[in-house]
């Protein structure tokens, strides 16, 4: 399975802690294998998953099964605010 990762994604890896760093990326590894802290959203966000690993989360989109995007990373308390607006922009354009 092929992982894609948006621009804010790996700007957001870049920039984490090293050992964080180390954690999110065995995260996102497991995830290729269907495994870890995963659940489907819903609300405004149907369609789309969420990654836990600890306070942080991804949220993630999975393509015909082949493929899954990282949508939007960042700390629990903002990620899913943020990611609507983000969404919302992208039907504004």
């Amino acid at each position: 399975m092929k992982i894609l990762a948006s621009n804010q994604v790996q700007r957001w890896l870049i920039a984490l802690p090293p050992e964080t760093k180390k954690r999110v990326r065995a995260a996102v590894r497991g995830l290729e294998r269907g495994r870890g802290d995963i659940k489907a959203l819903r609300g405004e966000l149907e369609g789309f998953c969420r990654l836990r690993i600890d306070g942080l989360r991804i949220v993630y989109s999975q393509h015909r099964g082949q493929m899954i995007r990282l949508e939007y990373a960042d700390s629990r308390d903002v990620v899913y605010e943020t990611f609507l607006k983000v969404l919302h922009e992208r039907k504004v354009r």
